[in-house]
Formats: structure tokens, C-alpha cells, sequence
């Protein structure tokens, strides 16, 4: 009986704690960061991708939550930069591939794989991905915009 009781608890907390992400909104890594969310951009610092043109690693010493993830940051500067306009920052597509989501997917975005265009940064799964974004950088923007907002709110799975 107190195995029954036991593991129906363990059941109930698990469902409990588990995170708001069933829908894969942002791309993020397993489990929890010190920020108490899943991390996004792989720990990688949004602003300074966007503000220096390279991948910078964050640290859980400069973290700031944003719409259920964490963001990690290489200065206590660049997490203040974000918090006065995260959405400035945030990556396109909720961090996923832009090319997947162009073609109504949901890939990996990785940060060492990315494109900034008008002030926005966009993530992909590798350098084809990448480049198959570049060869009409408009048309796929525009795909990818559209599709997002069919996609953004189902799991990645059902893809």
C-alpha cells in the first residue's frame, strides 16, 4: 500500500513540476537551468550574438528568465540589455531552425549556425540549412514568419 501511495505521489509531483514547454514553443535544453527554466540558445548570450557578430557563452552567474526559458549572458551588462528589451534579442522562430520552420519544422537552432538581418537574429541546424536560408533570404524570412504562427504552438514531435 505505501508503494501505491509512493509512486502515485512521485506521479502527481512529476506532473507537477514538469515544465510549461509540452508545445515546444522555444527551443530549449533538458532539464532545468539556475535560472529555474530550461536553457535557451544553448547557453549561448543572445546579445552578444547580436552585438558583437559571434557566439559568446553565457553564464549562470548573468541568467534572466523570459517566457518560461532562461537566457544565459557574458556580463551582467549584456543580461541588463536584455532585460530592458528582451524581444530585441530573442531569436526568430522561438530559437528553432529558421530554414525548419520555413519548411514547417522544427529543427535544432544552433548558435555557432546563425544570421542576423534587420537587427534580427536568426538560428540554424548547420550550414546547409544556413545557406539554403541565404539563397533567398526575403522569400524564406516570409515562409518562415507564416509558418510559425501555424507551427509555434505544436510539439515538435507532431511536426
Amino acid at each position: 500500500m505505501k508503494s501505491i501511495m509512493l509512486s502515485t505521489a512521485v506521479a502527481v509531483m512529476t506532473a507537477i513540476a514538469a515544465p510549461a514547454f509540452a508545445v515546444d514553443e522555444v527551443n530549449v535544453s533538458n532539464g532545468m537551468s539556475a535560472g529555474g527554466a530550461p536553457l535557451a540558445v544553448h547557453g549561448a548570450d543572445p546579445v552578444a550574438l547580436l552585438t558583437e557578430g559571434r557566439p559568446v557563452d553565457g553564464s549562470a552567474n548573468f541568467s534572466a528568465t523570459y517566457g518560461d526559458a532562461s537566457y544565459y549572458f557574458a556580463s551582467k551588462e549584456n543580461m541588463e540589455t536584455f532585460q530592458a528589451n528582451p524581444t530585441k534579442y530573442l531569436p526568430q522562430h522561438g530559437g528553432f531552425c529558421s530554414y525548419g520552420v520555413a519548411v514547417g519544422k522544427k529543427f535544432d537552432g544552433d548558435p555557432d549556425k546563425f544570421v542576423i538581418h534587420d537587427g534580427k537574429l536568426f538560428l540554424f541546424l548547420n550550414d546547409q540549412t544556413r545557406d539554403a536560408f541565404l539563397k533567398d533570404l526575403t522569400g524564406t524570412i516570409h515562409k518562415a514568419d507564416s509558418n510559425w504562427v501555424d507551427i509555434k504552438h505544436i510539439a515538435v514531435g507532431e511536426l
